[in-house]
């Protein structure tokens, strides 16, 4: 009776296997991560309408002190859409560095390429991608202190 013998091997342990996951958990997970990624868009979007509304409130700004005080809302609104959608900015304005034609779009056209830059506009990524790169003019020889023209 050979076949009987072969029909009493024993089976592994449940506890010493892994537990597979059932076929429903991917659609399960899959609907929350829908669920999630609509509901942050839909975040990002009430945030961005926020921010066009205070965009009217600039237009019609009638005193100096009433623009200002919508300009600063106007900068909020658009900041806090761009955190909501993962946005980063790149540089800091007025910042002065090495000119990279990979890393920065020119304001101004140039006859050749500039050593060195001055960021005008900062840049736009979202992760590790660039979506809008710093607005760069080219860096203004200053005098140096100390030095003095030869006559």
């Amino acid at each position: 009776m050979p076949a009987v013998a072969s029909s009493k091997v024993k089976r592994a342990s449940k506890a010493g296997q892994a537990r597979r996951p059932s076929r429903k958990t991917p659609a399960r997970s899959r609907t929350l991560n829908d669920a999630l990624a609509e509901a942050a868009w839909a975040e990002a979007d009430a945030a961005l309408a926020e921010a066009l509304a205070d965009l009217d409130e600039v237009e019609g700004a009638e005193t100096a002190a009433a623009r200002r005080t919508a300009l600063a809302m106007l900068a909020q609104s658009l900041a806090r859409a761009g955190r909501k959608r993962g946005l980063t900015r790149i540089g800091e304005v007025g910042g002065k560095a090495a000119y990279s034609a990979a890393a920065h779009e020119l304001a101004v056209p140039a006859k050749r390429a500039p050593k060195r830059v001055v960021i005008s506009a900062r840049g736009v990524a979202r992760g590790g991608a660039v979506l809008a790169k710093p607005r760069v003019k080219p860096a203004t020889r200053g005098k140096k202190p100390g030095r003095k023209k030869k006559p």
